[in-house]
This record gives structure tokens, C-alpha cells and sequence, in this order.
């Protein structure tokens, strides 16, 4: 019986941990180019496009604007959304990749203030 515990503890502490590193490995870039390049350009600078259609849209590489912003801020406005210009994610991305993808527009913001 002791045997059989001790089995099923190593399979949860194994599953966990392989959940953890999945979580871990998610590209916040690569989840950034897939769904948030179209409207916010490629290094967080909105195309044209975007800026004619949307006109309250921000430079997610202004780093005035995000640098108020912290991880778990960006993380809420993708889950709900802003007004009707930009839906929510939280039916299209999973808690691990919204998280990403906030740690990536943090880092845009970085990169904007050290140029």
C-alpha cells in the first residue's frame, strides 16, 4: 500500500513539475506576433492601419505608458479587453500566454527607453 502512494506522489510531483515547464516555456514574442501584430505593429509601434481604425490605440513601446503598467495591469486588459476596440483574449489565449505576452510588452517598453 505504502509502495502504491509513494507511485501516485511521484506521478503528481512529476506531472506538476512538467506543467510548470510548459508553462514556463511559452514565447511571449512569438504569441505577441501571432495576435497583437496586426493592430500594434511589429515592435509595438501601431501601422497606419491600425492608428486610422482605432484611434485610441497605444504604442505598446512607449515606454512612458507602459512603464505605469505592471505585468498583472496588462495581463487585465488583455483578459477583459479594452472598450469595444480591443476584444478580450481570455477565450484565445491561456493564463501562461497572456502572462508572456505582458512580460514582452514590458520588454518592448525597456528596449524603447534604452534607445
Amino acid at each position: 500500500m505504502r509502495a502504491s502512494w509513494f507511485m501516485l506522489g511521484i506521478t503528481g510531483t512529476a506531472l506538476m513539475a512538467s506543467g510548470r515547464l510548459a508553462a514556463q516555456s511559452v514565447d511571449g514574442q512569438m504569441v505577441y506576433k501571432e495576435e497583437c501584430k496586426s493592430c500594434h505593429g511589429i515592435n509595438g509601434v501601431p501601422p497606419e492601419r491600425a492608428q486610422r481604425q482605432y484611434k485610441k490605440i497605444r504604442a505598446l513601446g512607449d515606454s512612458g505608458f507602459v512603464s505605469t503598467l505592471s505585468q498583472d495591469s496588462i495581463m487585465t486588459l488583455l483578459k477583459k479587453g479594452i472598450d469595444k476596440d480591443m476584444k478580450s483574449f481570455a477565450e484565445k489565449l491561456s493564463p501562461e500566454e497572456m502572462n508572456a505576452v505582458a512580460g514582452y510588452i514590458k520588454e518592448l517598453a525597456g528596449k524603447r527607453q534604452g534607445s
